[in-house]
């Protein structure tokens, strides 16, 4: 790699992201709040010209009625129950938002500039998964890609779990976002890890290595300002987030940036901290070898 990249990933997944367990936050998550949401986040990418890849739970980008009549009735309870079982009722609720968005899929595409990929077709953490299972999800997420005309060839874990990496390509997905460059002692408390992985001002960006499917570095999670996070500075995540991009500078690193497209519903916040990313992202690529490169960028 000749310069130093940036990589904006967006995990695209409405409700689903929290099928399985109870969150005080995600009535929050309606089709007005959402809408408004990507258009923020496409505006404002295209003001600091910046292309990104938008990683879509299938499931979530389609209309309920398909869902409910084409794709539930054949999933098998072996597989799924577990992960559906909790939100079924919520899912099958007409009166109730936030699970299918067709309209989300095509303002992005519509743009022309940015990459669709997959954020699994259910949101299934690939863990809960056998092989067989694994295989299923995969062929939902290739018939969901030809459906709509996807040239779907990268992946964003289902909350960054990996497995059954081997079977990607046989799906056409050549590359994954690998695990966020995180702290990993299992010592301490996730609360701690948080705060202390946001405070760690002095980031470095990632190199690339060879692998196949080709393992795209995982990053760093844009502050989501909301619980105890909140207590940190915009000035503190910015430092951290501008070091990074030197770091990728002078390294020709890779400095990746993801977040949940609905965390700006849940943290207003959190609007300011990504328009001033993206804006120190404009202004180095301008004046520094750096590039912005989506994740489907790397395979070529």
């Amino acid at each position: 790699m000749n310069d130093g990249a940036i990589t904006f990933s967006f995990d695209c997944e409405g409700k689903w992201g929290m099928t399985d367990v109870p969150t005080d936050w995600d009535v929050s998550l309606t089709q007005d709040s959402l809408f408004t949401t990507y258009e923020f986040i496409l505006e404002t990418l295209n003001q600091n010209d910046i292309s990104a890849t938008f990683a879509f739970v299938g499931a979530f980008t389609e209309s309920r009625e398909v869902f409910l009549e084409e794709i539930l009735p054949n999933l098998p309870a072996k597989n799924y129950s577990d992960w559906l079982d909790y939100s079924k009722h919520r899912i099958m609720d007409k009166e109730e938002e936030g699970w299918f968005m067709p309209e989300l899929l095509k303002i992005v595409k519509d743009y022309k500039t940015h990459e669709i990929a997959t954020h699994g077709y259910t949101h299934i953490p690939f863990n809960m998964l056998d092989i067989n299972g694994a295989k299923i999800e995969l062929e939902l997420i290739s018939r969901w890609a030809e459906r709509n005309g996807i040239e779907c060839s990268t992946m964003v874990y289902p909350r960054n779990i990996i497995r059954h990496y081997d079977l990607l390509k046989d799906y056409g997905i050549l590359g994954y976002r690998d695990i966020p460059d995180n702290i990993s002692s299992h010592r301490i408390p996730k609360l701690i890890k948080t705060l202390i992985e946001e405070i760690l001002v002095f980031k470095k960006s990632q190199q690339i290595e060879e692998s196949d499917p080709f393992r795209i570095p995982g990053g760093t999670f844009i502050n989501w300002r909301h619980g105890i996070r909140k207590y940190i500075p915009l000035s503190v995540s910015l430092f951290k987030y501008k070091s990074m991009i030197n770091d990728s500078r002078v390294k020709k690193g890779v400095a990746h940036f993801w977040l949940h497209p609905h965390n700006f519903i849940t943290s207003p916040s959190t609007k300011d901290l990504f328009r001033k990313l993206c804006e120190e992202v404009s202004r180095q690529t301008k004046e520094s070898k750096l590039v912005v490169k989506k994740q489907n960028d790397f395979l070529y």
